[in-house]
């Protein structure tokens, strides 16, 4: 682990997360405690934050340390900033308004530059409940027998977004996900290619880069065949072991990995609001 002068590290897991105490976001960070807390997401891969009341644009510039921010076609603006999306569940509505999956996920691995990371702050959340869970992307694969990660290396997965708004229009009024209406993304960009093992643009180290959300099958396969090794590789990032989860608080920010980390929601409350905003900052190309 990373030695750390400037702020306080309290790791969440032995696999992934920690929490940072010392750090006052509403302002300008200085050089030293900058530089640490991009050390703790680089070896943490999330990073937590409490109490930390920002407004809008202190939001978006704490995330532009971590690169450019972009918009996502599919996820609902928050407050009409097309830069800030939402993830709102209002206390009468049934889980599925918001697109959070049934297992553990990268967002939207279909742009041809998927997320580095989210920015993420919570606004309202239930008194119990609604953690969001982390699988650490890096230890599923290193586990995985010498065989099965040779054959991963040569896969790569078709990802798509194109069939999000049209699959939704077909459910009931009432199961429909909060989706943003309209986007200036081409067709173009809502498909990719991507390899199913990525590595870091630094270090080389290598991660599962294939996961349920916006899956279509792996280059060269069938979709049954896919499905069949995909729902071994989704029942992998489930162990405990590779995991850490956060609780959150109002004004709890995190930033975390979108390339090496998978997460979800987990909706296990009733009758309250759960309301967070976050930014996305564009990531590299995988390779």
């Amino acid at each position: 682990m990373p030695r750390f002068r400037h702020i306080a590290v309290e790791p969440l897991s032995g696999a992934c997360g920690c929490e940072i105490q010392g750090v006052d976001l509403t302002k300008p960070l200085d050089a030293p405690i900058l530089n640490e807390v991009m050390a703790a997401f680089e070896h943490f891969l999330v990073i937590v934050f409490r109490d930390q009341q920002l407004t809008p644009e202190q939001h978006k510039a704490f995330s532009r340390y971590f690169g450019e921010l972009t918009e996502l076609p599919q996820a609902p603006t928050y407050d009409g900033h097309t830069d800030m999306q939402e993830v709102r569940r209002e206390e009468h509505e049934d889980k599925n308004v918001v697109p959070s999956f049934e297992h553990f996920h990268t967002d939207s691995p279909f742009l041809p530059r998927p997320p580095l990371c989210v920015v993420m702050r919570a606004l309202a959340v239930p008194r119990y409940g609604g953690d969001t869970a982390f699988s650490n992307a890096y230890l599923v694969y290193e586990d995985l027998s010498e065989g099965m990660r040779k054959l991963l290396d040569s896969l790569q997965v078709v990802y798509s977004g194109k069939d999000i708004w049209s699959k939704n229009a077909k459910l009931d009024p009432d199961k429909r996900l909060r989706l943003r209406d309209t986007h200036s993304f081409s067709e173009a960009e809502l498909e990719s290619i991507h390899p199913a093992v990525r590595r870091h643009p630094v270090t080389g180290r290598k991660a599962l880069y294939a996961t349920t959300a916006y899956f279509k099958r792996f280059v060269g396969w069938s979709e049954d065949e896919s499905r069949a090794i995909l729902n071994y590789l989704q029942g992998l990032a489930q162990r405990a072991e590779y995991q850490c989860r956060v609780r959150w608080r109002q004004d709890t920010l995190l930033v975390w990995d979108n390339r090496f980390l998978l997460h979800r929601g987990v909706h296990d409350f009733k009758n309250e609001r759960r309301h967070l905003i976050r930014t996305t900052v564009i990531g590299e190309r995988p390779i």
